[in-house]
């Protein structure tokens, strides 16, 4: 008989492809992998399986988290491209109003990780079989699903990257070569069939074939000779990582979350720490008092990563953060102005698992914004993550040859003082780290039920500007006056939208009941099964 369980994740097709696993037997490593996978099908603009991941898993038996670290390696070791294709190209976000450049081209491919990955944590902590755990993925993908309002949504963000494909032409734009409308139907029966040749080999075949089918083709359409980055030797280098998490405490409860290279995980630690410093439990939820506190903390750590990309690393660094936030708090003003904030929504996925005995598993996706071209012959979109400024605060080209690159994608666990235990994580590029912040805040210090630790009013402070949900923020803006005395300028949103984030909890309570919050900003959804 299946363990009790919980997904909340952005698609039908990724929570039911969880729960039907679940209900075959599988364990939360495997729900989570299915749901993974079902993303290819539920959020194919938002991740592919030629980009990079990160999970975090909690055995509750032995009372362990792991990190599995699914993320990219920086290319270039061995050959250089003689020419490399790399270039910019413009896409408008409503949400901001506002235009920013995105580096795509061959060039811009960073070595997946993702399918590899997946595989390999499957293997090494998953109890069914690849074949079992990819089959709701391959029937999505070959019947096709109907396209919902989300789908549409993010379709229409990266619209001019989609279009640079044969693969993005055939599949999200219809015969007169209109993007897909809610209704239309969305199917993918070649990446179908890659999964399926992938999942009828054992586990001792499966890295040959992956060489051969996969890494094969990246190597001739993402190489030096195509005016990529990507060699034999970057490939053959890349390996799943399982790190200890980096855990701390917040209040009377304890977190883990990803370690560094990770400057996500960093940068919520660091968060935490500074809301604890400057008196946040003494605030109420949604207050104007926490408003208050939370733009400085935002600001501060804001500032210190945008001086030093390299603060996380720095053996001060509590130190220097603890400085900056006591600086803020008896100053007003933003300080310098610096280079404007990415007003880029996070093309990033989300799935968070838990069951009834404790154990949890939570995932994060992303493959950048995709860089306009496909692994032939295998239905899966490319990487765009050296074109990611996010990923590069000491700007574009600032890598190191066969080094993992570093993510703010944070997936992290909570274990409340009560025996509670929660599973959470986002998308949002540089808003993982405040929406992650945010939603830990109502969880732990407010004692909020998932759902509405979600559905509170967020801000952000980056670059001198506050952006806020006034939507969701009572008498706003004078709820934010303490708050904007930490920012030069007022950002509001007033509908709901990608920008804060997508915040996936599944959460078990002290007594072994679940539940869940699913982010409606990023079409949340949860399902239990049991």
């Amino acid at each position: 008989m299946s363990q009790a369980a919980l997904i909340v994740a952005s698609s039908e097709q990724s929570v039911n492809a969880g729960a039907e696993i679940i209900r075959a037997g599988g364990n939360v490593i495997d729900a989570a992998i299915a749901a993974a996978f079902a993303t290819a099908a539920g959020e194919p603009s938002i991740t592919s399986l030629a980009g990079g991941g990160v999970m975090i898993h909690r055995d509750a038996e032995r009372g362990s988290v792991e990190v599995y670290d699914l993320f990219s390696n920086a290319p270039g070791l061995g050959e250089a491209p003689r020419a490399v294709d790399f270039t910019g190209i413009d896409i408008y976000f409503p949400e901001g109003d506002a235009t920013q450049t995105f580096h795509i081209g061959r060039g811009a491919a960073a070595v997946p990780g993702t399918l590899g990955g997946l595989c390999s944590v499957l293997r090494a902590r998953g109890r069914l079989e690849l074949g079992d755990v990819l089959a709701p993925a391959i029937r999505c993908l070959e019947e096709g699903i109907e396209v919902r309002d989300y789908q549409v949504v993010c379709f229409r963000y990266l619209e001019g990257i989609l279009r640079l494909s044969r693969l993005g032409r055939e599949k999200f734009f219809d015969e007169h070569g209109n993007l897909l409308k809610v209704g239309g139907t969305f199917s993918n029966p070649v990446l179908a069939e890659t999964l399926r040749a992938l999942g009828a080999r054992g586990s001792e075949e499966i890295d040959a074939w992956l060489a051969e089918k996969i890494d094969r083709p990246v190597l001739d359409e993402f190489g030096p000779a195509a005016g990529g980055r990507i060699t034999a030797r970057d490939i053959e280098s890349w390996k799943p990582e399982f790190r200890a998490p980096l855990e701390f405490g917040f209040s009377q409860a304890k977190l883990f979350t990803n370690p560094v290279p990770s400057f996500g995980g960093p940068s919520i630690r660091h968060t935490l720490d500074l809301l604890e410093e400057a008196g946040a439990a003494e605030t109420a939820a949604s207050s104007p008092a926490r408003y208050e506190k939370l733009a400085a903390v935002f600001r501060s750590v804001s500032e210190l990563r945008a001086e030093d990309p390299r603060i996380f690393d720095r053996g001060d660094a509590r130190a220097l953060f603890s400085a900056r936030l006591r600086r803020n708090l008896d100053s007003a003003g933003a300080g310098e102005k610096g280079p404007p904030e990415p007003q880029a929504p996070g093309s990033t996925a989300h799935i968070s698992v838990i069951d009834g005995a404790g154990n949890a598993a939570g995932i994060t996706l992303s493959h950048g914004e995709g860089n306009g071209s496909e692994i032939p012959g295998t239905g899966i979109l490319m990487n765009n993550f050296l074109g990611e400024e996010d990923l590069f605060p000491a700007g574009l080209g600032n890598f190191v040859p066969g080094e993992r690159l570093s993510t703010m994608m944070a997936p992290t666990i909570i274990e409340h003082p009560c025996g509670a235990v929660s599973v959470l994580g986002s998308g949002g590029a540089n808003r993982i780290r405040t929406a992650i912040s945010q939603v830990v805040c109502g969880l732990v210090l407010d004692g909020l039920q998932p759902p509405e630790a979600v559905a509170q009013g967020r801000i952000h402070v980056e670059n001198g500007v506050l952006s806020s949900e006034s939507f969701a923020i009572d008498d706003c803006p004078a709820k934010l006056s303490g708050a904007l005395r930490h920012a030069r300028e007022l950002e509001e949103f007033n509908e709901p939208g990608l920008f804060f984030g997508g915040v996936h909890v599944a959460h078990r309570k002290a007594d072994g009941t679940l539940a869940g919050g699913g982010d409606f900003r990023r079409n949340g959804i949860v399902a239990e099964v049991g």
